[in-house]
């Protein structure tokens, strides 16, 4: 009886050791991630606090007209109460003035900016000899996750191809290209449809007509094209996988800027926003 009573209380006590190595396993493991998720958060902060320092340093300046497709419409009311069309407003736009020079010397590669109102994307664009040193690296030449906004290496700098490529990460915030997911949503592609990208050559504004999914181990993004039926091929078949509408007009004549970032509805998917690149005079 005793022998027995002996063996029952070695089993409890081995229960009990083994419940304790259970617990204090399980109490590390909720640490590292609690401290892992801290460091994730820390390191997203890092990088929010560098890009608001960088876009504080970008001075405004009026421009002399809204670009082409935002000038308002003045319409007259008559006497009688009949509309009539009168001539159009051109309202001052407040663009950005970057000083390229004084960037240059702290930010190798930068090539030029691109501006989104109402969201966060105020970014530096960046260009390197390949498509991988901006992926984790910020413009200043700090290694971090969060990367830069960049050009693809082929493309030239002074968005004079027909197609140009602007890679950014998605984030689970809106800061880098985390906002272009917003444009599947049809009001929000009414509502934030221009962008505006200064070069050191000129200044441009971007309408979004289209943004698609591509599964990019299978499609890439064009940038070259055979001639213009080849492109305006092209054009109409993003505009045919576009999960928002535009009347935006694109034509053989015209240049394109595609927005490429992550998306996560299918392995490799990848997001992409195009619009129609023109000056502002």
């Amino acid at each position: 009886m005793i022998a027995m009573k002996n063996v029952v209380k070695k089993n409890k006590k081995k229960s009990l050791i083994l419940l304790y190595a259970l617990l204090g396993v399980s109490i590390a493991g909720i640490l590292f991630f609690t401290a892992w998720m801290g460091y994730d958060y820390f390191r997203d902060w890092q990088s929010q606090r560098f890009y608001t320092a960088v876009a504080a340093d970008v001075e405004t300046r009026p421009h002399s007209s809204m670009p082409s497709p935002a000038i308002v419409e003045n319409i007259d009311v008559s006497e009688d109460g009949v509309e009539e069309l009168g001539e159009d407003i051109e309202e001052e736009l407040w663009v950005p003035y970057v000083d390229f020079e004084e960037l240059a010397e702290r930010f190798v590669g930068i090539k030029a900016w691109i501006k989104l109102e109402g969201t966060a994307i105020n970014y530096p664009i960046m260009q390197w000899t390949d498509n991988y040193h901006f992926l984790g690296t910020l413009p200043d030449g700090t290694s971090h996750r969060s990367g830069s906004i960049f050009l693809d290496f082929r493309n030239s700098p002074d968005f004079t191809d027909r197609n140009t490529l602007i890679y950014g990460h998605e984030s689970r915030t809106d800061d880098m290209f985390g906002a272009l997911k917003h444009f599947r949503n049809q009001d929000f592609a009414d509502e934030h449809n221009i962008f505006y990208i200064h070069t050191p050559y000129r200044d441009y504004h971007l309408i979004a007509f289209a943004g698609y999914l591509v599964d990019s181990a299978r499609e890439q993004p064009r940038i070259n094209f055979a001639d213009d039926e080849d492109f305006m091929i092209y054009i109409e078949d993003i505009r045919s996988r576009s999960l928002f509408s535009s009347d935006v007009e694109v034509t053989a004549e015209d240049r394109i800027v595609s927005l490429c970032t992550c998306a996560y509805d299918f392995p490799n998917a990848r997001w992409v926003v195009v619009g129609k690149l023109g000056a502002i005079e």
